[in-house]
């Protein structure tokens, strides 16, 4: 289950339902879990991406998404497994959105489905690494039905 968090005070609902985001991590989660572990979704500034990512990446710039995995925590509410949280930049997505040609709404599907593979341990430091994790983001694009007008693997600068 997403718990969803808006520190920066963000409507993210104005581009995609908290139900689309449901349905995208159930349609990943399930092909790793039995019961569906919990994490958070929490959208926020420019400046707080860029704090964060200066704080725990050692990186003075903004990004899309970072992604904190837990250390397989219990949450003592439900009792499932809590994997971790993944912190998207709204403004960085809308821009990324718009030079790409497709909708706020599929980038910001697109960066939580990234943000869920590196909470599942996938990451993009190598190019084996690289090459897994970007088959299996696209892997779930297509499973969830998302069209991008660039596909993630395509070079782009922003």
């Amino acid at each position: 289950m997403i718990m969803f968090l808006n520190t920066d005070e963000i409507n993210e609902s104005e581009f995609i339902s908290s139900e689309q985001l449901e349905e995208i991590a159930k349609t990943i989660l399930s092909d790793y879990y039995e019961e569906e572990p919990d994490f958070t979704l929490t959208f926020v500034t420019e400046d707080s991406i860029r704090e964060l990512n200066k704080t725990y990446r050692d990186t003075d710039s903004v990004t899309d998404v970072l992604s904190f995995e837990s250390d397989g925590e219990i949450d003592p509410e439900t009792g499932r497994e809590y994997l971790g949280d993944i912190v998207v930049c709204l403004e960085q997505a809308k821009r990324q959105a718009e030079q790409s040609g497709h909708s706020v709404k599929n980038e910001i599907a697109l960066l939580e489905i990234h943000g869920l593979l590196h909470l599942l341990g996938y990451d993009h430091m190598d190019e084996e690494q690289h090459a897994e994790m970007w088959k299996y983001q696209n892997m779930y694009l297509d499973k969830c039905g998302i069209t991008l007008k660039r596909r993630p693997g395509e070079d782009f600068d922003f």
